[in-house]
């Protein structure tokens, strides 16, 4: 047995350009902890992978790119993933392998014809090498990372046989372009994220030409239910414009509050009322993310999440950023059928 990282396998350079699907679904993260009390008994020989690093590698490109190539490979592979469909994967069983603790993937055509279709994409790229075609691709997922040699043993393997978790069915449906970086400190990989890579096209649920966030105070309104539709489904929203209503000033606040006052005690106003705060202009929302020599500013977005869950921005190149529960309420309130 041996150590994960050893010096073949470190990266003299990184973080590199990796495309990767985020296996942080709440079923595969129960299977995986099922395993961390045998793991956790090895202590510092083990790097064990938390839920929000768990993921399947798709494909690697392990040289310097520049932001140009980065942007470019990204665009390919994103057009390229149009052609793909989501794919539903049962996970496990876990097997200790002789570096790591991996949980097999299966069927594995669908996964094996993903990757070479990013590779393919990312190859085409003038200026990026992601590798040769290989036919024998094992698709599958790291719950651990060996960081001593002594660690896999008998015991351990016969340990891991008995832990047999039930095996979980999920569904990839879209992959991450990342910034991938090899943490020896903290034995696993984690990564930067770049831009979603959705696979096949993705219909919206509903779709409204501009969504103002900041008037319907959805989350006033609809404090425990959205007005149409179940609070545990996932919308995804194709918004046009995403337009901000920027709230009143503190003083202007207190000024109203005042005014209000005065009003409800029936003060008469020889010269009339007094004028109430004007509230600022929307402002559209516009991608921030660096590209090229400057900014995205792309204002063509799309928001996922569901009632409960906050909505996650994406804009039509692929950047996405986390915004709050309250923004996805108001996008779901704007959208709904009839609006």
């Amino acid at each position: 047995m041996e150590s994960f990282f050893t010096e073949s396998r470190t990266w003299a350079g990184g973080p590199y350009l990796h495309f990767i699907a985020a296996l942080d679904h709440p079923a595969y993260v129960t299977f995986a902890q099922a395993h961390h009390d045998l793991l956790a008994g090895y202590g510092d020989g083990v790097g064990i992978v938390p839920a929000p690093w768990l993921h399947w590698t798709v494909q690697g490109i392990h040289r310097q790119l520049d932001e140009n190539e980065v942007e470019r490979t990204v665009r390919a592979v994103r057009e390229r993933a149009k052609e793909a469909k989501p794919v539903s994967v049962t996970m496990g069983p876990t097997w200790p392998g002789p570096s790591t603790v991996t949980t097999a993937m299966y069927p594995e055509e669908p996964l094996s014809a993903i990757s070479e279709l990013v590779r393919e994409a990312a190859s085409a790229v003038i200026g990026v090498e992601a590798g040769k075609s290989d036919k024998s691709y094992w698709p599958h997922s790291a719950i651990a990372y060996f960081r001593a040699p002594d660690v896999h043993d008998a015991v351990f393997n016969r340990g891991l046989r008995k832990i047999r978790p039930p095996r979980v069915d999920i569904t990839i449906s879209r992959l991450l372009a990342v910034y991938m970086h090899q943490d020896r400190d903290l034995g696993f990989y984690t990564w930067i994220p770049i831009a979603e890579v959705p696979l096949g096209v993705h219909a919206a649920d509903a779709r409204a030409s501009e969504v103002v966030v900041g008037g319907n105070r959805s989350l006033e309104t609809y404090d425990s239910a959205p007005p149409w539709g179940d609070p545990a489904v996932d919308y995804e929203v194709e918004v046009g414009r995403l337009a901000v209503q920027p709230p009143l000033a503190e003083d202007q606040v207190r000024q109203e509050a005042a005014i209000n006052n005065l009003l409800e005690d029936s003060t008469y106003f020889g010269d009339g009322e007094p004028a109430m705060s004007v509230w600022p202009d929307t402002v559209t929302v516009a991608c921030e993310r660096p590209s090229g020599a400057g900014v995205c500013g792309s204002t063509r977005l799309r928001v996922r999440g569901s009632w409960n869950r906050p909505a996650v921005v994406i804009c039509e190149h692929g950047h996405f950023w986390t915004d709050s529960v309250e923004v996805m309420r108001e996008v779901i309130v704007a959208a709904a059928p009839g609006r």
